[in-house]
């Protein structure tokens, strides 16, 4: 009880600093002054609309995962800060869970099921996540290939952290991008597996959570090469780049090749035929 009253305090205080929430006539209504937070919330749940319902629930997660930091962290946000950040999260999400939708209801179109070779002049490159049970680790990898279909780079990262698939798809063509400018790379085309983040991105989708944060990154680099794709594929696609990803833990947490591993190296030999 005491937990849920001090829970009901934040709540109020988050929500009375910032009115972006546009909560407060909701939480505030005389129809919800339940005896307790736990009251409350189930009778918002009931009679609010969907919604709704979903921006409350990300504040209330906003309040608990602030509650947790202090605790864990010593961090502490203003009440401004937290009803800002779930403002904002809760429209990420519904543009991320918009762009899913529209990838089921949209129109069929021909997507690439088997690793292809690049233009003459181009080079491809897969990158992958991977997230390696019972570790609490996210590998990323980047895999760059010539026109003939030879390994000419790789690289793996992992990081003791674990985030959101999505999240970690963007960590992965960033780091992609990054590494093909320091190798001076012109023309590339950039193949993922992940059709929310190549849609964001040929969307120029815009936001605050890290996952659009990062898209913003991506589309500032892309403006840096001479010609840049960014391409949705099939796993089958790209079996290369997820067989390094799940094997980046057997490395140091930031590994450069310029010799194909061996882990790889059937797979590249039989997509080069």
């Amino acid at each position: 009880m005491v937990v849920m009253t001090l829970f009901l305090l934040l709540l109020r205080c988050a929500v009375a600093r910032d009115s972006a929430t546009s909560l407060s006539s909701v939480l505030h209504n005389a129809a919800y002054q339940q005896s307790n937070a736990m009251d409350r919330i189930f009778v918002v749940c009931s009679n609010e609309s969907s919604n709704t319902v979903g921006r409350v629930t990300m504040l209330l997660w906003s309040i608990w995962h602030n509650r947790n930091d202090k605790l864990w962290n010593d961090n502490v946000q203003t009440p401004r800060h937290i009803g800002r950040y779930a403002f904002d999260a809760r429209n990420d999400w519904y543009s991320v869970h918009k762009l899913q939708s529209n990838s089921v209801s949209g129109t069929t179109e021909a997507v690439q099921v088997r690793w292809e070779k690049p233009a003459l002049g181009w080079v491809k490159c897969n990158v992958d996540v991977a997230f390696l049970p019972g570790s609490g680790r996210t590998s990323v990898e980047v895999c760059f290939r010539d026109n003939s279909g030879q390994f000419m780079a790789g690289m793996t990262q992992w990081k003791q952290t674990v985030i959101s698939p999505v999240e970690g798809e963007a960590w992965a063509l960033l780091l992609a991008m990054e590494e093909a400018r320091h190798r001076g790379l012109d023309r590339v085309q950039f193949e993922s597996d992940s059709k929310v983040l190549i849609e964001a991105i040929h969307m120029k989708r815009r936001g605050n959570s890290k996952f659009l944060s990062i898209v913003h990154y991506i589309l500032s680099i892309m403006s840096s090469f001479l010609n840049v794709e960014v391409k949705f594929v099939r796993r089958q696609a790209n079996s290369v780049a997820h067989t390094l990803a799940r094997a980046a833990n057997s490395w140091s947490s930031f590994h450069r090749f310029e010799i194909i591993p061996v882990c790889i190296e059937h797979l590249i030999v039989n997509e080069m035929q």
